[in-house]
């Protein structure tokens, strides 16, 4: 049974997931008040929310489709419109996702939205673990809809598939063309390695300053949003994945306890290259890449596109004067990989009729046109493998970003991971920022710290 505390514990969880997974702006809520609750309904339970045929049988006439505000609402909007004129009986309100405690009360009155556009996630799994979402693999349509998606894109939790990706980013590294050249490096011949980038940063770095007097460097890393939630460890991850070639992550796959500690997964690696390339970096990004003062970045998203285009000056221009590669490697011949960021739908537990209309509708948002249209006006890269191919994503400023989609890994999405990126960013504080540990010092107290938040929260 879904518990009203439960319901209220879930709803805390989501609205963490809709903090940014690498991507531009500042990392604050993505929510606000909505307009007017729609009607309350009872809390359905388990037993009244069957999710294959039955679920696919009556439809309801109208749904609410909650997603973050700004420009994803008013790209809903236009796809609810057009769904609608297909479906001229049926009513689809888009929301913005509300603040905690009115999210809260609605969920405990059974008056949740039907389809939620979420963020990948720990907030995913936890939904799934507390019975919030109906799994979706047994609805008509599902296996071919599946069939349709990046296969790395999907994560089932205990045997099912809770969520449908519809939009997806990665992570990679740019650099600054023009400083490159001032400092006798070739644009056109990036650091494949770590060694090659910690080179390429010193002699970024050793540039005289700006004529306003702004101060060069190397590289830059988002220390401040160390302190703003487990999320961030997304953009860490790729140089960690690199480290161990994509073998570990932080948790085993109970979520019981951690492996980072463990010598083969490379944290010790991790650190030492962060500390070295920490001593060319700002204390935080008030110096972003877009002020035209950083030489390279290692955790540029395809999100991050709009931000070129208010950087210092001018626009900034991906292929003229900003190159993009990927994230480099320990070894010359090591593969590169990228840490999954992105969006996803899920539905809500509320009745079977409601449940079947969500349904339609999501599929209908997953039709290849109408995901195009997702992606290209919000920024994201495509899970349909159909889209990888069209003259869009083809373009050179987006290829490098779709090919890494091959070695893309997605977050860990339990709250277990959640607590244990929380528990090692704060040693990554320490450890990098503030240059006291080494590097094995660091793996201790962060194995330390883990596991005590682990056992806190049993």
């Amino acid at each position: 049974m879904f518990t009203k505390a439960m319901q209220q514990k879930v709803l805390v969880l989501l609205l963490s997931a809709s903090l940014l997974v690498a991507c531009g702006g500042a990392a604050t809520p993505e929510a606000t008040l909505p307009a007017e609750p729609a009607e309350t309904e009872a809390p359905v339970s388990e037993e009244e929310t069957p999710a294959g045929e039955e679920a696919g049988a009556a439809m309801a006439d109208s749904i609410r489709l909650s997603s973050v505000p700004g420009a994803m609402h008013d790209t809903l909007v236009a796809l609810a419109e057009k769904y609608m004129a297909a479906n001229p009986d049926v009513e689809v309100t888009v929301e913005d996702e509300p603040e905690g405690g009115v999210f809260q009360a609605l969920i405990a009155a059974g008056n949740q939205p039907d389809l939620v556009i979420t963020s990948f996630g720990p907030g995913l799994g936890q939904l799934a673990a507390e019975d919030a979402l109906i799994p979706l693999e047994e609805l008509p349509g599902a296996a071919e809809l599946l069939a349709q998606v990046e296969p790395g894109a999907v994560e089932q939790f205990s045997g099912h598939n809770y969520y449908i990706p519809i939009g997806a980013d990665v992570t990679l590294m740019i650099y600054n063309k023009q400083l490159f050249e001032e400092a006798g490096l070739d644009p056109e011949d990036p650091p494949q390695t770590w060694d090659e980038f910690l080179a390429a940063a010193e002699a970024i770095d050793a540039l005289p300053p700006r004529e306003n007097g702004d101060e060069v460097y190397g590289t830059v890393f988002w220390n401040e949003a160390l302190a703003w939630g487990g999320w961030y460890w997304n953009m860490l991850q790729p140089v960690y994945l690199n480290a161990n070639q994509g073998e570990c992550q932080l948790v085993n796959r109970l979520g019981s306890d951690i492996v980072f500690d463990q010598p083969e997964c490379g944290m010790a690696d991790f650190f030492e290259f962060v500390q070295a390339a920490q001593q060319y970096a700002p204390p935080t990004m008030e110096k972003n890449f877009f002020s035209r003062t950083i030489g390279m970045w290692v955790q540029y998203g395809y999100s991050w596109e709009p931000n070129l285009e208010t950087a210092a000056e001018e626009p900034m221009v991906i292929g003229e004067d900003v190159g993009v590669a990927p994230a480099p490697v320990p070894n010359e011949g090591d593969t590169s990989f990228t840490t999954y960021g992105g969006r996803a739908l899920v539905i809500m537990k509320t009745t079977p009729e409601r449940q079947a209309r969500a349904w339609d509708v999501l599929q209908f948002l997953m039709e290849e046109e109408n995901n195009k249209q997702f992606i290209t006006e919000l920024g994201y890269l495509p899970v349909l493998t159909s889209l990888k191919d069209d003259p869009y994503f083809q373009e050179p400023a987006r290829q490098t970003f779709v090919e890494l989609l091959e070695h893309g890994v997605l977050p860990q999405q339990t709250s277990a991971a959640d607590l244990v990126a929380n528990a090692l960013q704060g040693v990554y504080q320490e450890a990098v920022v503030e240059g006291e540990l080494t590097p094995e010092e660091a793996v201790e107290a962060a194995a330390a710290a883990a596991r005590e938040a682990l056992a806190e929260n049993q």
